[in-house]
């Protein structure tokens, strides 16, 4: 233990777990639970007393983890004047769910409860996704990069369009034969997929699954380099002040000259987020208000500074602080939820995994919160969800029964 102070918070703990606080530590417990960032402060400490820590590189009993989160969510201490106390606890149950949820996740614990999930060969598992997309080419050819091999793969309107070894779309300028730029470049990925392409101007953009992205061959001769966006992708622009860069999704524009931003703008969720990493954004949208001559609709904006987020619902937006490392996890090639509803993450999942979710019996409440390798099989990532006891899983072939 780091000082008395922190030791002291643990013992507070673990008396009110075993039932055996008074009253006067109950209401010391509770001061501490309504100071600021006290959850984390906890979920730290807990983490550490119990050596539950990713550093100790050590396999955690499926037993101690629940055993931790069970004790928090325990029936009350029947002792007076802690009424208040209550509601704080709700958070710090939530807290110690993050804890049994992320441990569950960070070292692949199986589950050998019969009353679950009922257990996953290797030979019936779900792999993750890969890296490979399609390429359509303005005169309608497409190519299936996973089946291509390296080196050129075409030439026109004066770009000779490449794949390297590490799996990227390279666009290099090599004649004055700049032909029709109205023409499309399209470059797709279904469920399961991802890639990267590096743009006529040098950009780089990474593309989730589920995602297309519509761009010229060349942006030489046009006055704006503007691309379309279904679904989800990262961007790393190249400074161009004399041509600014236009990303145009479902409901906005979002403007730049150079800058590192994710855009989340999928047909089957209601809102598109755009989370700024560095640099700045405008993002334009159609905006509507109500007169006494009925709705009225106009153009509006507004300007994102780095470690900023937009959400955008229907014609409304709203701008608050971006959880980076969450909006942008799956370039890195990870999960990472922070009290987020089961019905969205199976989202996540289901285009990752290439899997039809199926919510058997209602859409179980609660939030989650975790990180998991999006590398894993699924197993372990439903595995992980279970351990949170709020929900349960059936796979059948590519199948997923969500259930309570």
């Amino acid at each position: 233990m780091v000082n008395w102070e922190d030791k002291r918070i643990v013992d507070l703990y673990s008396k009110f777990s075993a039932k055996i606080a008074s009253a006067i530590e109950l209401e010391e417990f509770n001061a501490f639970l309504n100071t600021s960032g006290a959850e984390h402060r906890l979920f730290e400490l807990l983490e550490t007393d119990y050596q539950l820590s990713e550093s100790q590189e050590r396999e955690i009993n499926e037993f101690r983890a629940r055993q931790i989160f069970e004790e928090i969510t325990s029936q009350p201490q029947m002792l007076r004047k802690v009424s208040k106390l209550w509601p704080r606890l709700a958070g710090v149950a939530a807290i110690l769910a993050i804890v049994v949820f992320s441990l569950f996740l960070k070292n692949g614990v199986l589950n050998t409860d019969s009353n679950r999930m009922t257990s996953i060969s290797a030979a019936e598992d779900i792999a993750p996704g890969t890296n490979t997309a399609t390429l359509t080419l303005a005169n309608g050819r497409k190519i299936v990069l996973s089946a291509s091999l390296n080196g050129v793969l075409a030439a026109e309107s004066g770009v000779r369009i490449s794949k390297t070894a590490n799996g990227e779309i390279t666009y290099e300028v090599v004649g004055h034969d700049l032909g029709d730029q109205r023409g499309l470049n399209i470059l797709s990925t279904d469920k399961g997929e991802t890639y990267r392409v590096k743009l006529p101007d040098g950009s780089l953009v990474w593309l989730n699954a589920s995602s297309k992205i519509e761009y010229p061959a060349q942006f030489t001769a046009l006055k704006s380099r503007k691309v379309k966006l279904f679904g989800e992708a990262y961007f790393e622009v190249q400074k161009d002040e004399k041509h600014p860069f236009i990303v145009e999704t479902k409901g906005q524009d979002v403007t730049v000259l150079g800058t590192h931003f994710n855009i989340k703008a999928y047909e089957d969720e209601a809102d598109v987020i755009t989370t700024l990493q560095e640099g700045s954004v405008r993002v334009d949208f159609e905006a509507a208000a109500w007169s006494n001559k009925g709705k009225i609709r106009y153009k509006d904006e507004i300007v994102l500074l780095p470690g900023q987020q937009s959400l955008l619902k229907g014609e409304s937006i709203s701008i608050s602080k971006a959880n980076l490392a969450e909006n942008i996890a799956w370039k890195e090639g990870d999960f990472i939820f922070t009290e987020v509803s089961i019905e969205k993450i199976m989202r996540d999942i289901a285009r990752w995994y290439n899997i039809q979710v199926i919510f058997d019996g209602g859409i179980p409440a609660g939030t989650f919160s975790g990180n998991v390798s999006r590398s894993k099989n699924i197993s372990q990532v439903l595995l992980a969800l279970e351990s949170t006891k709020l929900v349960h899983f059936k796979v059948e072939g590519r199948k997923v029964y969500v259930r309570k």
